[in-house]
Order: structure tokens, then C-alpha cells, then sequence
């Protein structure tokens, strides 16, 4: 059996939709449950609920105090009782066979989690869709998923497989009700809204060992987001905290360029392959110089507190009030994988960020992100150029050779400077700006 999860507060009347979608479903009642689970809604919800109750197998609970969608997706599964779970949300109505897409046959091996598809419908649309599902080929292009795209391309599709846990949204995904239970369900220090199912679809990521092949998108699968008043600045507000905890909770680069920036899927998703190739070509380049090497060069006091970022790190970095993210040594609890691009040191945390290579392959978006997170924890940042290391267009891999077109481009903002430079490297040096004597403040 199929247990339908929808947690709710308020949104009476999309939930009355969605509820009457769920009724007319190819799938026979005995085939499904909805779990419809209340999040202490002012409106009267359990009226809506019992007004679908003759043509649903369905079950009302209730939170007395409101909890946030992650817990009342745990209470939804909790209380059911289907091998399968499928999450929805109250505005998401479900086309006719959208249940039987996300049921599963006997011995059907397929990928673990499903991920349906949702239209965003226009008023012509979803005045249409009261009626009767509307026809593809009569939906307007700003209707579809932005999840569509990389059906048309393989090669693209392949990008996004690779990051496929950052396209899972629970109004409208399916998994095993063990599934759910192995990673522990929804994280509930998620209470406003926004990123708990993305935390949730990366812990699966993280369960079948960074594959995403356990994701499958099946367009399919339809629903239609119904429509409502969104208040996305004070949404966005609260929800700018969950940024910070994503990344200290993971400590991976995965996360850290996810969130940076937030709003742009699509580029991150095919971004963090292209990285992914570039450390892969950085950690066994010969022309690669020793982080031993580069603190000799540097002269950092050993007093120093100083956070260094790169390959073989750990062992060469001064002892110390020193912390290192050595992407040369097994990602762990004590040893994050994170570019520097944000990073969950406090501010003033060091006296110098030091980055060994790394840095030259990231985009000009994300480069501006790691000198500015790097002059946040830390006084100065110190960018280390290998010149052997160099782009080779058989690679296809890009890396910054110019030092001085990128001296020019910080400048204006920050000290900057060449601090070290013989045959075989250069560091870069950044600072902030002290402001000018007498400057307005």
C-alpha cells in the first residue's frame, strides 16, 4: 500500500482540491491511504478533511502547537501504515493516475526515490484544471518544472544526475517507508519554511554513497501547484539562517556551493561536476607545490592562527592555532571538504586563510564569494598560484593564469598584492581596506 503524507497549516480550501484529486485517482481506495496532518491551522481543516472521508481512506492528526513541515512530515509517517510513502503538500493537486505512477510492483528494482512532477498553472490554467486536467500541449511555457529541461539534452541530464538530490522537493516524491526510517526521517530543527526536504533528499544522497542514481525524475508523475499568496521576502528571511546550518551540519562542498547562491539550481547543479573534475586534476599534478613548501615561503608565524585549504594540508601546516581542510586526506568530522566559498568559522576566527591551487578553478561568481568569506573569519587571505600547474585545453580544465587581470579586478576593493614569487609559485596576498582618515562612516 501507498500511504499519502500532506501536512498542512491552513490553505483550507487547496487542501479541498487536492483532497478531491486524490478521490478521483485511477487507483482504487483500497490501494492507498491519506495521512493529512494539521499543524495547529487557525482554519477549520478537520471540516475539509471529513467532507473527503466517504471517498478516501483517510486519517486526520493533529499538532496542538505548530511544529513546521518537518515534523509534521514525521507525524504523517508515523501514523501511516503503506510500505511506500509518497509526500505531498495541501496545494498540489494530483492528476488522475498520479498514484499509480508512484506505486510499486512487485520486485520492481527501480531507483529508490521518484521524483514527480509539478506545473505551476496560470488562472486560465487552473481555472481549466477545476474542470478537467489540462493537455500538455495547451500549457503555457512558463507552466512546466524547471526540472524539464534536461530531458531534452542527455548530455545535460547527466549533469543533474549527478547532483540529483538538489531537485527533490516533497510535493510530490515517493520512497520506502524504510527508506525513510534508515535516515531518520525529517530533521525538525527545520520549523520556517524552506531546505528541509533538501536536507532530507541529501541525507539519501549521502546513504547510498554520494549516487545519485537512487533519484529518478518521471514527468509522468504529475500534480498542479495550485495557486496562493506567497510572502517570499519574509520567507527568505526566515529561512537565511538554515544556510549556516546546512553547511556546519555537513561541512562538504556539495552543500557550501549549493548555497551559494540559493537561488540558482540549475548553475550549482552543473557547476559541482566541473569542480569535482578540477580537484580530481589538481591532487595528482606533479607540478603541484608541497604546502610544506608554501609555509616556508609565506613566513606565517607559528603562533599564527591560520586555516588552510587544499591538498596534503594537514601534515605540512603549522602547528599550532592552525585548522586545515585537507582535501587530500578522507572526508570526515574532523576534516571538512569545503573550497572556502562559506565556510562555518566565525568571523575573525583566523589571522590568515591560506588556499593552495583550489581557488583558481572556481567561477568569478564563486571566487568573489571565497575572498569575501575568507576576509569574514579571517584579517588576510593568501591565494596560492602553482606556475606549473597550469590549463591545458585537452584537460578542459580552467584555472586563473593571470595574476595580474585579477589584480586588477580586487584592488579597487581590497589591499592586494603579489607577497611572495619565485619559478615555481606566487602568493597572492588580500586584506580588507582601512577606512581613509576622516571618512564618513
Amino acid at each position: 500500500m501507498l500511504s499519502v503524507i500532506i501536512p498542512t497549516y491552513n490553505q483550507a480550501d487547496c487542501l479541498d482540491l487536492t483532497l478531491g484529486s486524490l478521490a478521483r485517482q485511477s487507483a482504487g481506495r483500497d490501494r492507498f491511504e491519506v495521512v493529512v496532518v494539521d499543524d495547529a491551522s487557525v482554519q477549520d481543516v478537520h471540516a475539509v478533511v471529513r467532507r473527503h472521508e466517504a471517498g478516501l481512506n483517510l486519517r486526520y492528526v493533529r499538532h496542538e502547537a505548530n511544529r513546521g513541515r518537518s515534523a509534521a512530515r514525521n507525524s504523517g509517517a508515523a501514523a501511516a501504515t503503506g510500505d511506500r510513502l509518497l509526500l505531498m503538500d495541501a496545494d498540489s493537486l494530483a492528476a488522475p493516475d498520479l498514484v499509480e505512477r508512484h506505486l510499486r510492483a512487485p520486485g520492481d528494482t527501480g531507483p529508490e526515490v521518484v521524483y514527480g512532477r509539478r506545473i505551476e498553472p496560470t488562472w486560465g490554467t487552473f481555472a481549466a484544471l477545476r474542470q478537467a486536467p489540462p493537455d500538455e500541449r495547451d500549457l503555457l511555457p512558463m507552466e512546466g518544472d524547471h526540472r524539464d529541461l534536461p530531458q531534452s539534452d542527455p548530455g545535460v541530464f547527466d549533469v543533474y544526475r549527478r547532483t540529483g538530490w538538489m531537485f527533490g522537493f516533497t510535493h510530490n516524491l515517493s520512497l520506502s517507508r524504510a527508506l525513510y526510517e534508515q535516515i531518520g526521517g525529517f530533521d525538525e530543527s527545520f520549523v520556517q519554511w524552506g531546505y528541509e526536504d533538501t536536507d532530507f533528499t541529501y541525507r539519501i544522497y549521502r546513504h547510498f554513497g554520494r549516487d545519485s542514481s537512487c533519484f529518478r525524475y518521471d514527468p509522468a508523475a504529475l500534480c498542479y501547484h495550485a495557486p496562493h499568496f506567497r510572502d517570499w521576502t519574509t520567507e527568505w528571511e526566515k529561512t537565511k539562517p538554515v544556510l549556516p546550518y546546512l553547511v556546519d551540519k555537513y561541512r562538504h562542498y556539495d552543500i557550501e556551493f549549493f548555497t551559494h547562491p540559493s537561488d540558482n539550481h540549475r548553475r550549482v547543479a552543473r557547476t559541482l561536476p566541473f569542480y569535482e573534475d578540477c580537484r580530481e586534476f589538481l591532487r595528482d599534478h606533479p607540478g603541484r607545490v608541497a604546502a610544506d613548501r608554501v609555509h616556508k615561503a609565506v613566513g606565517l608565524p607559528d603562533a599564527a592562527r591560520s586555516l588552510w585549504i587544499g591538498f596534503d594540508v594537514a601534515a605540512a601546516a603549522p602547528a599550532g592555532a592552525t585548522a586545515t581542510i585537507d582535501h587530500g586526506a578522507d572526508f570526515g568530522p574532523d576534516n571538512p571538504h569545503l573550497f572556502g566559498v562559506r565556510t562555518p568559522y566565525a568571523d575573525g576566527s583566523f589571522d590568515s586563510a591560506v588556499h593552495l591551487d583550489l581557488w583558481r578553478m572556481l567561477t568569478p561568481i564563486d571566487l568573489s564569494a571565497l575572498i569575501m568569506d575568507s576576509l569574514r573569519i579571517a584579517d588576510s587571505a593568501l591565494l596560492v598560484m602553482s606556475k606549473q600547474v597550469r590549463r591545458d585545453a585537452g584537460d578542459g580544465i580552467g584555472m586563473i593564469d593571470d595574476l595580474g587581470y585579477f589584480l586588477s579586478l580586487v584592488t579597487p576593493r581590497y589591499e592586494a598584492g603579489i607577497a611572495y614569487d619565485d619559478p615555481e609559485m606566487a602568493v597572492v596576498r588580500l586584506a580588507r581596506r582601512e577606512p581613509a582618515a576622516g571618512a564618513a562612516r
